[in-house]
């Protein structure tokens, strides 16, 4: 019998070199997958590209990295995979008391996976769609949320799943949005709402908001709703009720976002583009044009109000305008009972 080529022979050690590996990689999975979460997907009806684009980045994060995580995180994603019944619950209560440790925790996963996509990919999707990092002991829930969206006669329209109404002519319409009204809308509610968490916050107001009412913009002759965002204690919003009102909240509290002028597009009541508060054609400009604030002109009023996002009220601090609009009528907080985030 002659002897097996050398040509035969290296192929027989390159399938053994490949089985060996494979055998190794499998029993290092098995390992991981002991020693930390596994990741649980929830997609529920986000489009294929972007849930796939979150599992080609998730396939790249080891928490062992020691260029992505750092060891105290290590060390407690595999507490929390070894001890569920007692981790859990302590995570959960150091978020309710806003604990920075546990905040981090509970979002660093999200964070990183942010960190390592590049912007231009992911606005493709965002801020339409959401994705949330849900620690659940032994598993990372990834759960996906999207707005739903129909094609009509102005574009795209984009609504909430919940689908909140206004009466208009005795008419119940579906609000909905353009792509510009959603990034205006985001421009004012969140410097960073690329980010993971700033994601988190706009698609809640998007999805999740449930009170709009109509208003009479450009002296009555067009036709919008206004709209609020949650303030809470301890966070940026509720430290704006606070300077506008003078004092500390009570009840549950909004600010007004703004005003959004409006078409109606089939079952729609769609809005256009969103106009701040003290914007030319809102209740806040007429105002700017009768009353003053003390060294400010009313040029500077006008131009103070159309730069009115979140990112320039944490920089100036200056909530003097906010407070001049409330307190001569035009309501910039609300205090109430009701929830307006509730379905």
């Amino acid at each position: 019998m002659s002897k097996p080529s050398t040509r035969r022979l290296k192929k027989n050690k390159e399938r053994e070199r490949r089985v060996i590996k494979m055998k190794y990689e499998a029993a290092e999975k098995l390992l991981y997958e002991k020693k930390f979460p596994t990741f649980e997907f929830h997609t529920n009806n986000a489009p294929d590209s972007f849930v796939n684009l979150i599992r080609r980045t998730l396939r790249d994060l080891d928490f062992r990295d020691r260029t992505i995580f750092q060891p105290d995180e290590t060390k407690f994603l595999t507490h929390i995979k070894q001890s569920p019944e007692v981790v859990i619950p302590a995570l959960v209560q150091g978020v309710v008391e806003r604990n920075l440790s546990a905040l981090h925790l509970a979002s660093m996963v999200g964070h990183r996976v942010f960190s390592r996509i590049p912007a231009d990919q992911l606005r493709q999707w965002i801020p339409f769609h959401d994705v949330h990092f849900l620690m659940a002991g032994e598993r990372i829930v990834v759960l996906f949320r999207s707005l739903e969206q129909i094609r009509g006669k102005g574009g795209t329209t984009y609504f909430s799943s919940h689908r909140p109404t206004v009466e208009i002519d005795g008419q119940k319409l579906i609000v909905g949005w353009s792509r510009h009204a959603i990034e205006r809308t985001c421009e004012r509610l969140a410097p960073r709402w690329d980010s993971y968490l700033g994601l988190g916050d706009v698609f809640a107001l998007f999805h999740g908001c449930r009170r709009f009412e109509l208003c009479q913009l450009h002296n009555g002759r067009d036709v919008g709703f206004t709209f609020y965002d949650k303030c809470a204690a301890g966070y940026f919003g509720g430290h704006i009720a606070e300077q506008v009102l003078g004092r500390s909240m009570k009840g549950k509290c909004y600010y007004r976002v703004g005003y959004c002028p409006l078409v109606v597009d089939g079952p729609f009541a769609k809005a256009t583009t969103l106009l701040y508060p003290g914007y030319a054609g809102t209740p806040e400009y007429g105002l700017i044009l009768r009353n003053g604030i003390p060294g400010k002109s009313r040029p500077q009023m006008v131009d103070a109000a159309s730069r009115m996002t979140r990112e320039e009220l944490e920089t100036t601090q200056d909530f003097a305008l906010m407070k001049m609009f409330h307190d001569n009528g035009v309501l910039q907080i609300i205090e109430t009972e009701e929830d307006f985030y509730s379905f």
